[in-house]
């Protein structure tokens, strides 16, 4: 395989990987405004804000992404606080997922024409991903997840071919990354450490990768220092890990399942989105990407290894009494570029015309989904609508989970809106207060019996502002006493 890039190629290439870089920004840059939503300001109130030592060392709720954490720190405390500046890394590391893909490209595939075709189509494709544009539009740890898997994936497969100790140890380092910015980041490096055995129990080269035993015993030495470089960044926080470890288990009954929406989303996303009609029209894509691996090794390598751990994040649900998202599974979404790239590749080398069609379609669809999706949850609206509308007089205030995140807006708007506890547990006080006449209910769909109590004590409904994150339980309705 021709690792040399092609001289003919770099310049073309080069213009190429900016275009698909301007492109994956243009598509990104206007959700970048939206009002946070419960977990971005859950995560900077508690853990983002109390400076680097605070985000890396302080673990109560799942909610610490700590690399973002970290990071969201450091954006506030360079550029001011606001919805751009908590996003700015995810944002920036959904730009570098394109070029990451574009190298796990050439990576499996070589640089010469064939692996700089697969490169360019699959940094295209990435940028207008849906399942990677929304991740790198929000304050979370999911698009560091989704460049770090790239980047490991990639990694891997050029230390399996030339196993040199600054090539593994460049993989281990990408591997803690990754896990630090989320925890289900574990099923890549542990999908490779599975690969690995498997070599290792065959006892002679794999036919599809050429791997060597001696290869996959660096490769699991090389998993190994991941580990215990996890180890180390997550130190500060094991213990509290450890303390609230019940978290990490469906007890509540309210979680996630694969038989329910998320399962669905899940499912969706071999087509790049979580719309059906979306999804379903790069089915052709997905087709024929996977005819395309059944003949070519790397290819199919390459895919294996960058979403053969979905197989394990599946485990958590399935076995171990854990839960899932469909946005956890952010890492599989470099292995769903490379197939619909191989996809459009493979119908295009037989009908261009076709292939041009289909693009077209699938990227109409795409831009179609996500200009239709709407804000994730608008906790800025509501409060502001409160605020714009409510007599000198009238008091206010917030019905949610956990955290009032709700100060986030009421504070700067010199509102008064106290929180009513974890899930409405002191709304009645409230409810007692002849004065507090407006009402913000967040996760109405959760919190039914707050619902009924503030219609009970003669609320009614003012506003309702949609939210679709959480399959839509992002919404909120505002409430007026009559």
């Amino acid at each position: 395989m021709n690792d040399a890039p092609a001289h003919t190629y770099s310049r073309r290439f080069i213009v190429a990987m900016s275009a698909a870089v301007l492109l994956a920004a243009a598509i990104r840059a206007p959700f970048l405004t939206d009002s946070l939503w419960y977990d971005e300001i859950a995560a900077f109130l508690g853990y983002s804000i109390n400076g680097p030592w605070g985000a890396v060392s302080t673990y109560y709720t799942q909610a610490n992404h700590v690399l973002h954490s970290l990071l969201a720190w450091g954006s506030g405390a360079a550029l001011g606080v606001d919805e751009v500046t908590v996003r700015l890394p995810s944002f920036l590391a959904g730009l570098g997922t394109v070029l990451a893909v574009a190298w796990l490209a050439m990576t499996a595939l070589g640089r010469d024409a064939k692996g700089v075709r697969l490169a360019v189509v699959a940094a295209f494709i990435t940028a207008l991903l849906p399942i990677a544009v929304l991740p790198a539009t929000e304050a979370r740890g999911y698009s560091l997840m989704t460049l770090f898997s790239a980047l490991m994936t990639a990694a891997f497969l050029r230390a399996l071919r030339r196993p040199t100790r600054t090539e593994w140890l460049i993989y281990a380092a990408a591997c803690a990354l990754g896990i630090w910015a989320h925890l289900v980041t574990v099923c890549v490096p542990a999908f490779h450490a599975a690969w690995c055995v498997a070599v290792l129990v065959r006892g002679a080269p794999s036919t599809a990768s050429g791997t060597s035993p001696t290869t996959a015993r660096a490769g699991l030495i090389a998993i190994g220092v991941a580990a215990l470089l996890t180890l180390l960044v997550y130190a500060p926080i094991l213990p509290a890990m450890f303390a609230i470890r019940s978290e990490f288990r469906a007890l509540d009954g309210n979680e996630p399942t694969l038989l329910g929406p998320e399962g669905w989303m899940m499912l969706l996303s071999i087509g790049g989105s979580w719309k059906v009609w979306a999804s379903l029209a790069a089915l052709p894509l997905a087709v024929a990407g996977l005819a395309a691996a059944t003949r070519d090794a790397s290819l199919r390598t390459a895919l294996i290894l960058s979403l053969g751990g979905t197989v394990l994040a599946l485990a958590f649900p399935l076995f171990l009494g854990s839960w899932l998202y469909a946005r956890f599974l952010a890492f599989t979404v470099p292995g769903i570029a490379l197939l619909l790239a191989a996809g459009f590749l493979e119908i295009n080398d037989r009908k261009p015309g076709t292939a041009r069609a289909i693009a077209l379609v699938v990227g109409s669809a795409w831009i179609a989904s996500l200009a239709t999706l709407g804000p994730r949850q608008q906790i800025r609206e509501a409060v502001m609508y409160v605020a714009s509308h409510r007599a000198p007089t009238e008091g206010a205030f917030a019905v949610g989970l956990p955290d009032d995140v709700h100060q986030w807006y009421a504070v700067p708007l010199h509102l008064d809106m106290p929180g009513s506890g974890p899930y409405g547990a002191t709304i009645q006080q409230h409810l007692n207060d002849p004065t507090a006449a407006w009402a913000v209910l967040l996760y109405p769909r959760t919190l039914t019996a707050a619902a009924d109590q503030l219609r009970e004590a003669g609320f009614v409904e003012e506003a309702r502002f949609p939210g679709w994150i959480d399959t839509g339980g992002g919404e909120i309705i505002v409430l007026r006493r009559r």
